[in-house]
């Protein structure tokens, strides 16, 4: 099976190369995201393996190579190709298979999965076996007789959420445009206005955005249509849907009941079908799963709507004790996730598929924030009775990262830059943080959608945008939402060759400044004013740098100087005196930052009591803190923070945090430490500090 042009490059490359060729690499080179080049590698794979070659090799997770058989082999068969031929991965090939299943209104045979996937017999009886177990997740079962092909079987409402799921896959991934050519017309039976019926779908769902009173977002708005034209799709099949009584009741009050009566009677009219009350409910369900951009939210909801708002207090409790942070702007946080959190409500409690791409890019640049979010979210969890999917954690993960980085952000600002975003807020304010940090003297006045930004004007220098996008007059820099160290520098070499460009509103040159300065004056040397005029007009080297730093393990800051035993303190105020005491000698506090722990729990209460026995006092940085330290106080009869057994602490570790950021390893790797009861025990049990030490080192990694 021949390979596509981009995967033909990609092997060529690794053919030639002389050493190991990284993602990051590759990312550069091709200009994709990193699950782009993944799905790229297993084509080459698969590939590889038909001509019976070894496949791509992997050095402790550095880059890839090729074995020296295949390296000599390759060039020869590549010669033989004549012509390109789109070579789909197993997630694709699933995906027609899926959507061939579901869509077509007579008998699906094998040989029209080979016909559509181009592949063997043998392959597409496997991926006939992923097909089967997916759709056993939505209890949907594939069957097969002779005379009438394969058939799925099962509630027409999960047929519905697996199409749409399959289809939420496509569009979520950068192999969308190869794959619509096929997929739109399958949906619509081969018909030749899918694209027409699918830009028509886009136009009903915009117009009923008032009624929602929000504004949805670009990439929320395509999976509708797609799943409108799925609807469209099933009814003219006469597959027609049944909910239950009691969700049908508990969506008909809400707004996006109304927007959805006001669509259907759009279906109605422009394609001359009938839309029962259940059809509008199952519009309703994906309205109320919809992500964002902005949104009314009237000050008195139902009893759902104020529960969820009472989960979000929770949620951002729970990620402040574990994360030893507080959030300032509190009420704003509560909004800005209350508005992400409902539609993860309904979507899980719906079951409204979503997909997203950036999950492992989260897990990858953020692992700490994803894991104290995932600690934080029990109270959600307890709501909907099961647990959330790395998909929507990593949602929320983006949230509480790109809080924490909007917290730390100040300074004198130099021009003007804009964020164009289809993702969604969570997406676009985690983009803006790490822009903000990145380039300290640039303003980011604000995150757009698409539609937004082509439909308003701004007064602005430069422009981020999370997809392709052209400006007449503004340099436009195409950006991922999740910045690696490479995306960084890219951005920073980006902006000192934008800035070196003379435009309009470029300030005087310094030969126009020489020439005033002799108008007044005599100039003396003019060579060596000039260098200095260019060197102090030049960009800063502080203000495009990349802060290059590793976060401290946990024994970076838990040592021999830093850990202590005592008999008991006479209250909990003196347990935290004598606990912050290391910290105090080595000057990395203030006597003030003592001062300012002590009232947080006054104030507060004993919410620094993180598990039974153990506490972690701490304040903001700007408290009295002036190095980042952690330091361990181990009593042998506990001191009360409260009347109750569960706040009686033997075990103090005082954390003090330069910023919201800086700590987060070694607090993940302390967490994960105390969350073992035999490791309590040995503490607990401690005779020397080394056994501790010992302890600490084993989790520093």
């Amino acid at each position: 099976m021949p390979l596509d042009e981009r995967s033909t490059f990609l092997l060529t490359k690794l053919v030639h190369a002389t050493e190991l060729v990284t993602v990051d690499h590759i990312i550069e080179q091709l200009g994709i995201s990193k699950r782009t080049v993944h799905y790229d590698l297993q084509k080459i794979n698969d590939w590889l393996e038909e001509n019976k070659l070894p496949i791509t090799q992997t050095k402790q997770g550095l880059g890839y190579y090729l074995s020296e058989e295949t390296k000599q082999t390759v060039p020869t068969l590549m010669k033989e190709l004549n012509e390109w031929q789109y070579h789909y991965s197993q997630m694709e090939r699933v995906t027609l298979i899926g959507v061939e299943l579901l869509t077509k209104n007579q008998p699906v045979f094998m040989q029209d999965f080979i016909k559509r996937t181009q592949v063997s017999r043998g392959t597409v009886s496997k991926d006939l076996k992923l097909v089967k177990k997916l759709l056993k997740e939505e209890d949907l079962t594939l069957h097969f007789e002779r005379s009438e092909g394969y058939t799925v079987e099962g509630k027409e409402e999960n047929k519905r959420r697996i199409l749409s799921r399959f289809m939420t896959e496509v569009l979520t991934n950068e192999q969308l445009t190869e794959m619509t050519n096929f997929l739109y017309p399958m949906l619509n039976n081969g018909e030749e206005n899918t694209y027409s019926n699918l830009f028509q779908m886009k136009q009903i769902i915009m117009n009923v955005e008032p009624v929602l009173k929000a504004e949805l977002t670009d990439e929320t708005i395509q999976v509708l249509a797609i799943q409108l034209v799925v609807l469209l799709q099933r009814l003219k099949g006469e597959h027609r849907i049944q909910l239950d009584p009691d969700e049908k009741q508990a969506v008909s009050s809400t707004r996006e009941f109304e927007a959805a009566k006001s669509i259907a009677l759009e279906l109605e009219y422009q394609f001359k079908l009938s839309l029962s009350i259940d059809e509008i409910c199952f519009i309703t369900m994906q309205l109320l799963g919809s992500r964002v951009n902005y949104s009314e939210v009237s000050a008195i909801g139902n009893l759902e709507i104020e529960k969820l708002r009472k989960v979000v207090s929770e949620i951002i409790h729970e990620f402040q004790v574990y994360a030893c942070v507080l959030f300032e702007q509190r009420e704003e946080l509560e909004e800005a996730l209350f508005l992400h959190l409902k539609p993860t409500y309904y979507r899980l409690k719906y079951n409204v598929p979503t997909n997203n791409e950036l999950t492992a890019s989260v897990q990858e640049e953020y692992p700490e924030v994803f894991s104290i979010t995932k600690r934080a979210v029990w109270p959600i969890e307890l709501m909907l009775s099961h647990k959330l999917p790395d998909d929507e954690l990593a949602y929320l993960a983006m949230h509480f990262g790109a809080w924490m980085q909007k917290e730390e952000i100040s300074g004198v600002t130099f021009g003007k830059a804009i964020i164009v975003c289809e993702k969604g807020i969570g997406t676009s304010n985690i983009l803006r943080g790490q822009l903000e940090k990145l380039l300290t003297n640039v303003e980011v006045i604000g995150t757009v959608s698409r539609r937004q930004f082509l439909n308003n004007h701004y007064d602005v220098d430069y422009i981020f945008s999370t997809s392709p996008l052209q400006h007449e007059t503004l340099p436009v820099l195409t950006v991922s939402p999740i910045l690696t160290q490479q995306d960084k520098e890219k951005i920073l070499h980006w902006m000192q060759e934008v800035q070196s460009t003379p435009n309009d509103h470029t300030a005087p040159t310094t030969d126009d400044i020489i020439e005033i300065m002799k108008k007044y004056g005599t100039i003396t040397n003019e060579k060596e004013l000039k260098n200095e005029l260019n060197q102090l007009f030049a960009p800063s080297p502080a203000t495009l740098s990349i802060e290059r730093f590793d976060r401290p393990m946990l024994n970076d800051l838990l040592h021999e100087e830093t850990i202590q035993f005592a008999s008991h303190t006479e209250n909990w105020r003196e347990a935290i005196k004598t606990a912050a005491l290391p910290l105090l000698t080595k000057e990395q506090i203030n006597s003030s930052y003592i001062d300012a722990m002590i009232k947080n729990v006054e104030d507060l209460g004993p919410y620094v009591v993180i598990a039974p026995g153990i506490a972690i006092p701490h304040a903001r940085p700007e408290e009295g803190v002036n190095t980042v330290g952690m330091s361990l106080l181990r009593l042998d009869e506990s001191v009360s923070f409260s009347s109750k057994d569960k706040h009686q602490v033997k075990l103090l570790i005082v954390l003090a945090a330069v910023d919201n950021e800086t700590h987060l390893k070694a607090l993940a790797q302390l967490s994960d430490l105390l969350s073992e009861e035999e490791n309590l025990e040995m503490i607990y049990g401690a005779t020397e500090k080394e056994d501790i030490i010992k302890l600490v080192s084993k989790y520093s990694n």
